[in-house]
């Protein structure tokens, strides 16, 4: 590969590992956004009710991406959305039980797509990356 920037090469990274996991998820008519977003609601069962704005503060995205997204999901059946009863500006997010059935799936995709990403590196080498990736974050981060 040619001379890349880091920032480039970030990029072109994120870019195709989305490709690659939409591809590899098509069956289960989900995208990788999508997917965040079980994985997020999954990890936050039992716990305070999630808002559409923990989801969209989760993915960093803007508002009009998290509505679309979300309204993807409820027609697939996977999300239910209603209003809070503390306070009805507020849009609550549930799973409906349809992910399930794909869960373990997921979870084995996303391990393959992880351990194909990580080949050829030591776990030493894996801690140091994400603190480096971690740092990338931090320093360029919108406070």
């Amino acid at each position: 590969m040619e001379d890349v920037s880091i920032a480039s090469m970030i990029k072109i990274l994120s870019e195709t590992i989305g490709r690659r996991a939409n591809k590899d998820f098509r069956e289960f008519n989900l995208t990788l956004q999508q997917m965040k977003i079980l994985w997020f609601l999954k990890s936050r069962e039992g716990e305070l009710e999630t808002s559409q704005k923990d989801i969209q503060k989760h993915l960093r995205v803007a508002h009009p991406t998290i509505v679309s997204i979300l309204k993807g999901m409820e027609t697939k059946g996977f999300i239910t959305a209603f209003p809070s009863e503390k306070d009805r500006r507020m849009k609550i997010v549930q799973l409906t039980g349809k992910e399930e059935c794909i869960f373990r799936e997921l979870e084995k995709g996303r391990e393959k797509m992880e351990a194909q990403l990580l080949k050829g590196f030591s776990s030493e080498d894996q801690e140091r990356l994400l603190c480096y990736l971690k740092l990338l974050y931090e320093n360029i981060r919108e406070e």
